[in-house]
């Protein structure tokens, strides 16, 4: 009885271990987009929050496009200081990840890089501004697959995030890639935090509907089951 009751527990701690990493690595993805022409770029998102910090990842994997801006809209907030750290891009190991604007209500990402002729999409009310715009590399084709990079998460959360919308350029036609074939223009689209499953959910912010896992349901059931134990145990002694 001792015995199974160590394995129990034990069960029951790795739960709630489990359940505390993933809280400390929560994550919002978007990959499901709605643009101006042409076919979607293979284009996706990914912010991880942890401890104070966001994480973000962009890639279009198969490369059949080069991520030029991205817009955030966190609903109405105000950002403080924004710093950029940790950036890394590839195949390309020179590109740049800077930050063109906060708090804006402007589309645009600099120079050749806009929202202009993007589907119609409002922004978040009361404020109807970009919290932040990304600009990504240079005008003209970089080589720039991926870009990570990261930020302050500035007191929010995964919830926070609502409509984000893409820039992009170099754009090959439907089921090319860079490399194979004749790929030129932009592209610009929105979505907004998917479901896992390739659909956006459709949800403004304090949806959070692509944030994964949910750490603070698996953190309550390891805990409930670590007491049980517990309890059991001083009954049977």
């Amino acid at each position: 009885m001792g015995y199974g009751m160590g394995m129990f527990r034990k069960a029951a701690l790795a739960a709630v271990l489990s359940a505390l990493t993933a809280a400390a690595s929560a994550a919002v993805v978007y990959d499901t987009w709605t643009v101006n022409e042409g076919a979607p770029a293979n284009l996706s998102v990914t912010v991880t929050q942890s401890g104070d910090f966001f994480n973000w990842t962009l890639t279009v994997d198969p490369f059949n496009a080069e991520a030029l801006g991205l817009f955030v809209d966190f609903g109405d907030v105000d950002l403080g200081t924004v710093n950029i750290t940790n950036v890394t891009t590839s195949p390309n190991t020179s590109g740049t990840v800077t930050l063109f604007a906060k708090d804006t209500t402007s589309g645009s990402c600099g120079n050749g890089c806009n929202l202009n002729g993007s589907p119609s999409e409002p922004i978040a009310t009361p404020d109807g501004e970009w919290e932040l715009v990304f600009r990504l590399g240079e005008s003209g084709f970089q080589n720039l697959q991926t870009f990570n990079w990261t930020t302050e998460d500035f007191g929010l959360t995964e919830a926070n995030f609502g409509l984000m919308a893409y820039r992009t350029q170099v754009n090959c036609p439907a089921g090319g890639t860079i490399g194979s074939g004749t790929c030129s223009g932009s592209q610009k689209g929105f979505g907004y935090p998917s479901d896992g499953n390739g659909n956006g959910n459709g949800n403004g912010n304090g949806g959070g509907g692509g944030s994964i896992p949910e750490p603070g349901s698996l953190a309550l059931v390891g805990l409930g089951l670590l007491g049980a134990s517990v309890f059991r145990r001083r009954r049977t002694v």
